[in-house]
This record gives structure tokens, sequence and C-alpha cells, in this order.
């Protein structure tokens, strides 16, 4: 793709050019003005910030505003300005939907209009499309400048989500791998015993059998299933099958392959329908306190450490808490087991005035400072070494997790679903992805059926956005 028009510092055009986001809406952003912020902001980075070199500067920061990022990033910013009397961190706090501008719709504004903040904090298969418009700054030469590789470890998982187009973006402050929750006395009462290590997916839906009846407190289910494409991604890919011929920015799909009808029949259909294993979607919408695992009722399920909360402590959603335990995914065919890492972090816009105090803010999040902070919070740091020092102790004995250890040996070989421009909330809402996958939720569709609705849908919207590309 290239940049047509110019505009000078001192304001004067020759001409501008838009480039198309894909999100949830289709949004123009301005690329020249980006550039404009850019070429007269001080982007020198010949030399590091020096926070004390400086007369006292701002630097404005979107973080997530629900109680959890808001004390954390709050507490953050705080240490920061201790630590540099000269900076300012201003955290913009933003809420996602329930009648209020959605997140990234907060950013996407910011950056039509020539002011977004100079850091964002983002989902690591959300910020892809920014990349492509230009709105983001790449880290790499700052990276190299200060010989600094600290959060980002050499992992599929990692490099899909701070990387794009072999340039690095994205600074990790935490991750959230997703493993299998379990509640102890269901195995107890069942004679059943505690998912191992190296337990396979034919162990895991016997077990679901076995676990699955009544008690004096009602029916219990085995398994608990998660709806939608990113929670079901490892159950195909662990019996060997991609849905792309790439993860990053794919250009085909390959949505009826055996593997993924196979995974997302049992997952979204035959546990609910055929099986009878877990709970129907009626069954839940009937009773949104019952016949889900963190009351009590369903023996497994697979969630990831934000789900801690929900089993034990003050904010437990059974009086006392739930007995429970963790594992690691079952192995698949390919004898290799698959977890989903969510890598969540910072990126930098491009229209920052102040880029290199910025990219010192980015450090300090990542590094022991932030990284304690991020820990205190509840969420997992951001690299395995952080969360074995700072996150492992707490959650252990904060939530009562003997097998704590296994969200960090579920980094090992993590992977994400889906990068680039087309995110899976494009696909949603051109090729009805969710809608689809909800019809064999509801029992309506098979998923033989569904995906080969699907699959033409989805080639579509890949066929279409690599058109306007041009050759790549």
């Amino acid at each position: 793709m290239t940049m047509q028009g110019s505009i000078g510092c001192d304001g004067s055009s020759a001409g501008t050019s838009r480039r198309a986001l894909f999100r949830q809406a289709t949004l123009g952003t301005t690329v020249a003005a980006i550039a404009l912020a850019t070429a007269c902001s001080p982007a020198d980075i010949s030399l590091p910030f020096s926070p004390t070199a400086v007369q006292p500067i701002t630097i404005t920061m979107q973080v997530w505003d629900d109680i959890q990022d808001k004390d954390v990033y709050d507490a953050i910013a705080a240490d920061y300005t201790a630590a540099n009397p000269n900076v300012k961190v201003a955290n913009d706090h933003q809420v996602n939907g329930n009648g209020n501008p959605g997140y990234y719709d907060k950013f996407q504004s910011g950056v039509a209009s020539g002011n977004p903040p100079d850091l964002a904090y983002f989902q690591g298969w959300q910020w892809q499309s920014y990349a492509v418009s230009g709105a983001l700054q790449e880290l790499d030469d700052r990276a190299a400048r200060d010989k600094w590789t600290a959060p980002w470890p050499n992992d599929d998982a990692y490099e899909l989500q701070t990387k794009f187009r072999a340039k690095r973006y994205l600074s990790p402050s935490n991750i959230g791998t997703m493993v299998m929750f379990y509640v102890k006395e269901h195995f107890d009462r069942a004679g059943v015993t505690y998912p191992k290590p190296d337990w396979t997916v034919t162990d895991f839906q016997e077990t679901a059998r076995k676990l699955t009846g009544t008690t004096d407190r009602g029916p219990v289910y085995g398994y608990q299933w998660n709806p939608g494409y990113l929670r079901n991604t490892p159950w195909w890919r662990m019996n060997g099958r991609l849905e792309w011929d790439r993860i990053a920015e794919p250009k085909q799909a390959n949505w009826t392959a055996p593997e993924i009808v196979e995974a997302l029949q049992y997952q979204l259909f035959d546990t609910q329908y055929t099986f009878k294993v877990a709970p129907t979607q009626a069954t839940l919408e009937q009773n949104p306190e019952a016949n889900r695992l963190e009351f009590g009722n369903v023996a497994m399920k697979v969630e990831g450490p934000w789900f801690l909360p929900r089993m034990w402590g003050d904010k437990a959603k059974r009086p006392g808490g739930t007995a429970f335990d963790v594992q690691v995914l079952p192995t698949g065919r390919t004898g290799k087991k698959v977890h989903l890492n969510l890598v969540e972090g910072q990126v930098m816009t491009k229209a920052s005035k102040v880029p290199d105090a910025a990219w010192g803010l980015m450090k300090w999040i990542a590094g022991d400072a932030g990284q304690k902070r991020i820990a205190e919070g509840g969420r997992m740091c951001n690299v395995p070494e952080t969360n074995r020092r700072f996150w492992l102790p707490l959650a252990t004995q904060r939530y009562n997790v003997a097998n704590a250890e296994a969200f960090l040996k579920a980094i090992e070989g993590s992977t994400i679903n889906l990068v680039g421009a087309v995110t899976e909330a494009v696909l949603d809402r051109d090729a009805d992805l969710s809608r689809t996958l909800d019809r064999m939720r509801f029992g309506t569709l098979p998923a033989k059926d569904a995906l080969e609705i699907l699959q033409p849908r989805i080639q579509s919207v890949l066929d279409a956005w690599w058109a306007k590309q041009g050759a790549r």
C-alpha cells in the first residue's frame, strides 16, 4: 500500500489519503495527520529518555475501567511519578459497552481526530488494524538501543500478539492462559481420579461422562462448554488441524476440516444434546445462578486466571468458596498440548508528543515494579519468570489452588486463534461467525452443516480484504 499527499508542520496540506480500519465497524483514519504528529514530535531516539533532564511532562495512557485494572494502573501511575517527579501519568479509564462508547471505539476516535493517548492497553489480538493504518509506533529501534527484550519470550503466542509484519508493537503487561478447572467434591463422590498432566481427550470425555449424575442437591454435570470461536480453538488444534493457512493475516480458511467439525460437534452440540454431560443453553438461561462450575453443580470447565476469584475468596459465588484445582488441558492426537495464551499490554501511538517518555513508562510496567502491581491486582504477570516470582505465590495462597503451576505450564507451546486486520469481530459482523456457531449451541444445526455454511462466508471476507491490499 502507498500513501499519497503530505502535510507540513506549519499546517499546509498537499492532499491526504485514508486507510480502512477493520473492527466491528469500518472507520477511516487520516494517515497523513498521524504522520504530521509524528514528524513534528520530539521523536529522536538517539538518546535514552532521562526523566530528570526535561521539563515536567504528562504521559496519557488509556486503560480499562474495571475495578481490577483501575486500581492497578492508578497505583502504577503513582509509583512512576514518585520515582520520576517530572513525569505525570494521566490514566484515561474507559469502559466497554453498556450504553457507553466502547473501549476500542474511544481509541479509534482519538486516532481519527489526531489526538490519541500516548500509550493504550490492548488485547494482543485487537491492535493489528491500527498497525496497518500507520497509527502505532514500532518498538524495535528503542528496544535495540536499550538492549531490552524482557517482555518478549520466543514463543508463538507472544510473537503472534506482539509483532506484526516482522515489527514489534506491543509490550506485554499481563497474560491469561486457559486451563481446566475442576471441582474436587464431584470427583470424590464418583470415585474418579483427578485429572493428571498426561490425560488425553478420550480421558477427558470419559471423565465427563462418569461425573454426570444426580445428587441430593440436584443434577451434576460433568462439563460446562464454552461458546464461540476463541475459547474452543485448542480442541481441534490439539488434534492437528489449523482453521487457517496461517494464524497471522490468513488468506485461506479451512473450517470444514474433519478435526474442526469433530471438535465443535462435541463441544457445542453433543455435550448438551447427545451425551447430556453438560447443561443445555436453555437450562443455563432458566437459572443464571445454577448449573455452572462456580455454583458447584458442574465438575469441569476451561477458564483463565480471571475465574479464580469466582471459585475462592470473598468474591466466590458459593458462600465459603468451592474446593477446586486446575490442570493443563488434555493431550490430543498430535501428542502435544495446545493452550490459549491471551497476551495483553501497551502499544505506543505514532502521534505521541512524548515517545521516549512513553517508552520509559512502557518499560516500567513490564519491569519488576509494574509487575508486582499487576500480580497484586490478581492478573497473571507478563512472562514466565515474573509470574513465577510474583503471581504464583499470591495466587496459590489467595485462591487456595494447589496446582497454579498449571497456568505457567500452559504458556509452553501456547497460541492464539487469529491476528490481523480481519479479526474475529470482523468475521462476526461480515460472515456471521458467532451466530452460526450459536446454531450448534442452541441445538438447531449439527457442526458439519453449520461449518459448510460458514466456510464460504469466511473465505469471501478474506478474499475481499486481500483484494483491497493488492499483491503481498
